[in-house]
């Protein structure tokens, strides 16, 4: 186990990843003397990580007191795409404004992961913006749909093509043209939102039974 973070960061980075890979399934709680005792820390740390992470969206304050890991059902699932789709909207705009015809190079495609792929183009628009609190709105419903994302291979069978065609339209088509590619994209996994979301139960039940 790496040394070289201090105990917050440590903490805060070990979480993070253990609800992204679904190691702490949804709606499970987090203990904080366990996760305290995994990463041979002291309380202090964990407490401060969990708070920054409620902060993220990541966790929620159960009813009885602590945090529980961030469950996204069917229509949470959906509200995210549909705003994770406005952000990138706002994006497209701004820049337009800003910039007219440049566009901020986009990043290399990489077909393996093209799920990653076509979330590094989309970074690349809203990190062009230069604006710090659509950043950071983007980047917190970004985090909370890191699981769902995970499962869409399981779903959807052309993730590579999809990324593709975005990749080309950003490269090669007016403004317009692109967005309403981009709308596509997120009505796709909005009206999906269910079937993923029972995907990630599924995938962490059978996680939880090996």
């Amino acid at each position: 186990m790496a040394r070289n973070r201090d105990p917050f960061t440590q903490a805060l980075s070990s979480l993070r990843e253990r609800i992204h890979s679904g190691a702490l399934p949804a709606g499970a709680p987090v203990i904080v003397q366990d996760e305290a005792e995994r990463l041979r820390l002291s309380t202090t740390p964990v407490r401060e990580a969990l708070a920054r992470l409620s902060g993220e969206g990541l966790v929620e304050r159960a009813a009885s007191g602590g945090y529980v890991a961030l469950r996204l059902d069917a229509a949470a699932a959906r509200d995210r795409y549909v705003m994770h789709a406005h952000l990138v909207q706002i994006a497209l705009e701004t820049n337009t404004r800003s910039l007219g015809s440049v566009k901020a190079p986009a990043p290399r495609f990489e077909a393996a992961t093209p799920e990653a792929a076509a979330h590094r183009l989309f970074l690349t628009l809203v990190c062009s913006t230069g604006n710090r609190v659509l950043w950071d709105a983007w980047e917190k419903v970004s985090g909370q749909l890191k699981v769902i994302r995970g499962v869409e291979s399981l779903l959807f069978r052309d993730l590579a093509d999809e990324a593709r065609t975005l990749y080309a339209a950003y490269a090669e088509t007016a403004g317009s043209e692109f967005a309403e590619i981009v709308r596509r994209y997120h009505e796709r996994r909005a009206n999906a939102a269910g079937a993923l979301a029972a995907l990630v139960l599924s995938r962490e039940a059978s996680c939880a039974g090996d």
